[in-house]
């Protein structure tokens, strides 16, 4: 984040008089969803250790996504898929024996591949896969083998463009499948493990400044996870009709050196003492056209307060929140403790996401807003896009005094998907839902927001 303009709107929930986040807010251990269960074909040979537990979803993959694809392709292409056949590589590079397309160790280490000249699968079964399952769980490897299968659709429909328009289909196309696999029982897929897989996704983004342009790239997190979202929503139609900048990359550059130098990072409380204000520009902008002509009020109050003495909210004290709108007394509160922690670990984007869900409870409070708490979250994690929209169209020049850095919208979909407490997948949705809303936010506007 970076001055000249910009904070995120995301919501949180209506809990009795306080609506919030418990104090229990902590970064969750996305590797926690259930155990992904999947069938062990016969028919599927690999070179390597079959009976290794990632090759083993390595295989259950591959057998379905070859039946999945002779089903989609002619659908989508209007001619027979032709399966990969040059052999699937689960490769060990310290064995250094390499499989085709590679001439060097490094060249597989920590990768995944599709070689077209080859026809062939590969993967580090040795440190890729490995590591990826340890962190984000089972799911990951199915949707490790899918991408790389997008790239086999590309080669076998001649598709061309830059890299990064590639590399974000193959997620669309991931996405798709993944649907698919869910809904078909294929694999034993439950929110959690949506979530792992999403977080997966956005350990495999592009560093922050990446030129969308750049041969090697691949996208943002928010670009990366915005495809597979598309294809998991729309399925392989959506993604057959990508080209390059439709979809928009928002693969964003540094601006100036000092924004580079600083990696985008204001301090924390540089976030707290002034993105509120700037959020509540927004909102004074955005609510008369969303209310006919009505004015937005501020709210009455900003309240970071020490854990050992929360405030009060109506007649109850703000115990146990970590975050929270108090509807009676129309203040938005925040444990200093837990909020420099989310600092410390998710960066300044994720405090200025947090805090800034609040401002949508408040919006939909003074709108009257009846729906249930979930869905006023989701509407909230909504205008939360909405408001990154209006940030990056610089369309409040005038009154607006921050600007986004790369990495920053990253930064807001892993505060959604990581920073929340006990019960909130059940309050305010889990994080693969609070994402597709903030995604269309972004991509439709605020007046999107009210039609969920």
């Amino acid at each position: 984040m970076r001055i000249r303009g910009l904070a995120l709107a995301m919501l949180a929930v209506v809990l009795a008089a306080c609506g919030g986040a418990p104090k229990s807010d902590k970064p969750q251990n996305l590797a926690q969803g259930s155990q992904v269960a999947g069938t062990v074909p016969d028919d599927i040979k690999i070179t390597g250790d079959a009976s290794a537990s990632v090759n083993k979803l390595a295989i259950s993959a591959i057998a379905d996504l070859q039946k999945y694809w002779a089903e989609e392709y002619p659908k989508l292409y209007g001619s027979d898929y032709k399966p990969v056949s040059g052999g699937f590589y689960a490769v060990v590079p310290s064995s250094m024996k390499l499989p085709p397309c590679v001439s060097d160790a490094d060249e597989i280490r920590g990768n995944a591949f599709y070689c077209p000249s080859k026809d062939v699968v590969a993967w580090d079964s040795e440190n890729l896969l490995p590591d990826l399952q340890s962190r984000f769980g089972d799911f990951v490897i199915p949707i490790v083998l899918a991408h790389e299968w997008g790239h086999a659709i590309q080669d076998r429909s001649n598709f061309t463009a830059r890299t990064v328009t590639k590399e974000l289909q193959a997620d669309c196309f991931a996405g798709g499948w993944a649907k698919h696999a869910k809904d078909a029982g294929v694999y034993k897929v439950n929110a959690a493990d949506m979530d792992n897989a999403l977080a997966g996704i956005l350990e495999l983004r592009d560093s922050p400044g990446s030129s969308k342009i750049d041969p090697s790239a691949h996208g943002s997190g928010f670009d990366r996870v915005s495809a597979f979202q598309d294809g998991f929503d729309n399925g392989p139609t959506a993604c057959k009709a990508y080209r390059d900048d439709d979809p928009v990359v928002l693969e964003l550059p540094f601006q100036t050196a000092e924004d580079e130098a600083s990696g985008g990072e204001l301090s924390y409380d540089s976030i707290v003492n002034d993105v509120p204000y700037d959020i509540e520009d927004y909102w004074a902008h955005v609510y008369p056209e969303l209310t006919d002509g009505e004015a937005w009020v501020p709210v009455k109050g900003l309240e970071p307060f020490d854990p050992s003495n929360p405030p009060m909210c109506g007649n109850t004290r703000a115990e146990g929140y970590a975050l929270f709108y108090c509807v009676p007394d129309d203040y938005i509160g925040w444990d200093n403790e837990s909020m420099r922690a989310v600092y410390n670990k998710g960066h300044d984007y994720a405090v200025a996401t947090l805090i800034a869900t609040q401002f949508g409870l408040a919006a939909m409070t003074r709108a009257n807003d009846k729906s249930d708490d979930k869905t006023q979250s989701l509407r909230g994690d909504c205008f939360a896009g909405a408001y990154t929209a209006s940030v990056l169209l610089q369309n409040r020049k005038d009154t607006s005094s921050f600007g986004i850095s790369p990495g920053d919208l990253d930064e807001a979909i892993t505060a959604l998907l990581v920073f929340r407490g006990d019960g909130d997948v059940e309050r305010q949705g889990a994080g693969f839902e609070r994402i597709r809303h903030f995604r269309t936010g972004v991509l439709d506007g605020a007046g999107a927001c009210l039609k969920d």
